[in-house]
């Protein structure tokens, strides 16, 4: 999935060309594949050498995973900058880039206290999502409000981008609160909630690349 994150990414800065919305998107996008790489070190490929080898007791997490958290925040507020670069007229721009800004740096001094001070659920997926999940709420009002007014075929390729991510993340809850990973590895299915993640975080990446691409641009008012 970082990989593939990765060559989408790329693929945004490509055909830029000058285009700062599509430049927003690579951005986003090459920090949300580092940080799934990130995350893929820690949590799957080398999990034991990198937190439990030669230690009493397995460490609670690792600095990869601060590094997951920290890149996958800053990725969500270039993915929402590379949106209102679309869909927002130039005058409702300055204040919600001073926000976004101030969030990120908020969110990053956070999360380096709370993994030094060992506060856990600070440094936690679930406390992860908590906190991106207005970014991607906002993207989507945002696309909802702009659709509802201009009836855009365009906008609505937006809408289903977001439908595919917000589907993605509450399938995930609630594989993971039903408890369902449990209940298939006791039948010898090793089929987890972040397989569910992973899997529809792969069909988000393959929308942005080959059904909303062609159709991101910049707003008219700011050229």
């Amino acid at each position: 999935m970082a990989v593939y994150g990765l060559y989408v990414g790329f693929n945004y800065f490509k055909n830029r060309a000058a285009n700062k919305s599509k430049l927003y998107w690579s951005i986003s996008l090459v920090l949300g594949g580092l940080g799934a790489l990130a995350a893929g070190t820690s949590f799957q490929a080398f999990g034991y050498e990198i937190k439990c080898a030669g230690k009493e007791f397995c460490d609670a997490t690792s600095i990869y995973e601060i590094v997951y958290n920290i890149l996958t925040v800053w990725s969500a507020s270039f993915l929402f900058l590379a949106v209102r670069t679309s869909l927002l007229r130039k005058a409702s721009l300055k204040m919600l880039d001073i926000s976004l800004f101030l969030f990120g740096i908020a969110f990053t001094v956070l999360t380096i206290i709370a993994f030094r001070q060992h506060i856990y659920f600070l440094v936690s997926f679930e406390f992860l999502l908590l906190c991106i999940s207005p970014v991607y709420l906002g993207t989507f009002i945002i696309t909802g409000l702009r659709f509802a007014k201009s009836k855009d075929e365009e906008v609505k390729k937006y809408l289903y981008a977001w439908l595919i991510l917000i589907t993605t993340l509450l399938t995930y809850y609630l594989y993971l609160s039903m408890g369902l990973t449990e209940l298939l590895w006791e039948k010898g299915i090793w089929f987890s909630a972040n397989d569910v993640l992973h899997l529809g975080m792969m069909g988000w990446l393959f929308y942005l690349s080959n059904g909303l691409m062609g159709v991101v641009e910049d707003n008219k008012s700011l050229k």
